[in-house]
């Protein structure tokens, strides 16, 4: 059963297309990943779909909800209700963390349970206590972002998103701001999610990672999808150039 659904969806910004044509879905419980070098449009994709960024036209259904259609050649949104409903069961990590500076670790999880959700907020503290200690950050409750090294700010950032219990996750470069050796810890407990089935799509430049981890994985370049399917194909045994010689620069890829 597809959890996403995203039909000829195109994105411009002026006069450059960033977005043209793009299809695909993802199964409750499915990992995908989305390849691809800088500037192919995947976080744009993942902007889209989060409602970040304006489409300007295609399709998007998340859960069997339409966010998106086009009508007469122009992208019509369902209503702003539709959107929010659409919006809590969507998660989403940043790359550069987005925590609020001026928060504890505890307050930046609890926020939007306790003021979006209406959770209250002995719940909403039982549930972050056990997100902490799943992302190896107990004891860190009360410490701020400042007071915390990159990798954790990410564990904590992990940990709000999942505090909303979305039905998928989505990661956008989740390791980009990270040197070499944090970059290992948060690669570690995507990968514990995606044994606990947590529905994922992950834009990524850890080319091993997408492999080992994907049920399914994407390869975008100049907007669109060049090359989609099984990683052990895709990885292993593309018969496309132009997947060829982008998957020639990572070594231990084919």
């Amino acid at each position: 059963m597809s959890i996403l659904e995203v039909n000829n969806l195109s994105k411009s910004f002026g006069d450059l297309q960033v977005l043209k044509d793009i299809s695909f879905s993802v199964d409750k419980g499915q990992v995908v990943s989305i390849i691809g070098p800088s500037g192919s449009g995947k976080s744009t994709l993942l902007r889209c779909v989060n409602q970040l960024e304006t489409a300007d036209g295609g399709e998007i259904t998340v859960d069997g909800i339409k966010m998106l259609t086009t009508e007469n050649g122009k992208a019509v949104y369902a209503p702003k209700k539709t959107l929010r409903d659409i919006r809590l069961r969507i998660g989403l990590v940043f790359q550069n963390f987005n925590l609020f500076p001026h928060k504890s670790v505890m307050q930046n999880i609890i926020e939007a349970p306790v003021h979006v959700l209406k959770k209250s907020k002995q719940e909403a503290v039982a549930y972050a206590e056990e997100l902490l200690e799943k992302m190896g950050l107990t004891g860190k409750e009360k410490s701020y972002p400042c007071e915390l090294s990159g990798g954790q700010q990410q564990r904590v950032s992990i940990a709000r998103a999942l505090a909303l219990k979305p039905e998928i996750l989505f990661f956008d470069e989740p390791t980009s701001a990270l040197d070499p050796e944090l970059t290992g810890e948060i690669l570690k407990i995507i990968k514990e999610l995606a044994k606990e089935r947590m529905t994922m799509v992950i834009v990524t430049h850890e080319m091993e990672f997408a492999r080992d981890v994907s049920n399914h994985v994407i390869f975008m370049d100049g907007g669109f999808i060049v090359e989609e399917g099984d990683p052990s194909k895709l990885f292993g045994d593309t018969q496309n150039e132009r997947t060829k010689q982008f998957l020639s620069r990572y070594k231990g890829t084919n």
